[in-house]
């Protein structure tokens, strides 16, 4: 499980893995594949975030919807991903959710968690 900071930017998706996350232990997620096995892009991509408070945010893609926190980034073919700074008060357990519409009626997704701490303050 990756940790952080509160106020550290986040990404979450099946995007490729920077070094960092690599270095983190983040596990390598798989682009969308169509049924023969290659990338390929969904029809519609939703990235979910739910924050230990218990709000939700929803980022969407092609295009964001009504009531959504924002846009999905498409990084490649088949790989998609969203940056989300939290705020101070939003540290604790965090829980994110991929899912994605397929042309073949079919649905992929992927899900995992991230936890964001508040700086140590130490007192002299």
């Amino acid at each position: 499980m990756q940790s952080q900071e509160v106020g550290t930017t986040t990404v979450v998706g099946n995007h490729t893995l920077t070094p960092a996350e690599e270095a983190a232990g983040a596990p390598p997620r798989p682009p969308f594949l169509d049924e023969a096995g290659n990338p390929v892009d969904p029809q519609s991509v939703q990235i979910f975030l739910l924050a230990p408070t218990g709000q939700q945010r929803a980022f969407s893609w092609p295009l964001p919807q009504e009531g959504d926190a924002g846009s999905v980034v498409r990084q490649e073919l088949g790989r998609f991903y969203v940056a989300w700074t939290p705020a101070p008060a939003e540290d604790g357990l965090w829980r994110w959710f991929l899912a994605a519409g397929m042309a073949t009626g079919s649905q992929q997704a992927d899900q995992d968690v991230f936890y964001v701490q508040r700086p140590v303050v130490l007192s002299a």
